[in-house]
């Protein structure tokens, strides 16, 4: 016999064979819908709105650094801190600003490393959980300069890297662009899934105000207000998002190293200046999901 698939017959089948096979199809698309949608992890946070409010500004106003706030960063082994000096002249605050210096040592018997860099740091005495925080700061150009303001844990039950890091910035030489990064176990395996590194471009020879936007599911960065990457999280494994701990900020000018190469030693001295310091709590549905801890009286 043959078939009639009209556009009646067609919108509204007997029942039969072709039937059944339709209804089959159908219900199996909708159960494939309905257990895509339950294993899909919940997230009741990711999309609801965050509001920021100032809770802490350090604007450098005294005429000497603020010890209960920050400590000078002392000599290391690795590349970032193989040259930090605890010499004083190497941690400014005037005329409203802190300024790290980078130099060439004039002492090489009381210290023989041929350049020396200042840095500060607020761990010990003060912590930052979610949140946003921001700093204005200025960069010279120099040949071998690394300025750079990051974040470690407070308290890590890890080792590096999968206590994790926040960079909030690092800037290389005179480029005119500075790296935004996160560093885990997971990222250091899986650098691009999602990517864990952005670049934000920047005034090279001027003020910017860098920025970072910190919640329990996504870390945001931004330069002068626009944002140039980002890092959320995926599933619930915490080794792919460890920056659920307090952490501790940096601030510090780095000279040398594999990576940003080697220091041009006549033009220095090479100086980071910073205006300011803010954190603001972050706030969804009328709640406090940030925190700020002050360990120092």
């Amino acid at each position: 016999m043959k078939k009639n698939f009209g556009k009646k017959n067609w919108m509204f089948p007997m029942p039969g064979k072709r039937y059944n096979d339709m209804k089959i199809y159908l219900m199996i698309i909708m159960t494939a819908g309905v257990l895509t949608a339950a294993a899909a992890p919940k997230n009741k946070n990711a999309e609801k709105p965050v509001r920021w409010k100032l809770e802490f500004t350090e604007n450098f106003s005294r005429s000497r650094l603020d010890e209960k706030v920050w400590t000078r960063i002392d000599k290391g082994t690795v590349d970032w801190n193989r040259n930090m000096s605890l010499r004083k002249d190497l941690v400014e605050v005037k005329n409203g600003l802190l300024i790290l210096h980078g130099v060439k040592n004039d002492d090489l018997k009381a210290d023989p490393r041929r350049v020396l860099t200042g840095g500060v740091k607020t761990q010990g005495k003060v912590s930052f959980l979610y949140g946003k925080i921001e700093i204005r700061c200025r960069f010279e150009n120099q040949k071998g300069a690394w300025p750079a303001v990051w974040m470690m844990p407070e308290n890590p039950k890890k080792g590096w890297p999968d206590c994790g890091e926040i960079d909030i910035i690092e800037r290389l030489n005179s480029d005119d662009f500075v790296y935004q990064t996160v560093h885990s176990g997971w990222t250091a395996k899986n650098p691009n899934n999602p990517p864990k590194g952005g670049k934000g471009m920047i005034n090279p020879t001027g003020w910017n105000i860098y920025a970072l936007e910190w919640t329990s599911e996504k870390i945001v960065w931004k330069v002068n207000g626009v944002e140039t990457h980002s890092y959320a999280r995926v599933g619930d494994d915490p080794a792919r998002y460890p920056w659920t701990e307090p952490f501790y900020l940096m601030i510090d000018m780095q000279l040398g190293g594999s990576w940003v190469g080697d220091v041009d030693e006549s033009t220095l001295p090479c100086k980071m200046y910073v205006d300011w310091v803010k954190y603001y709590g972050a706030f969804q549905d009328g709640k406090k999901i940030s925190k700020k801890r002050i360990m120092t009286k």
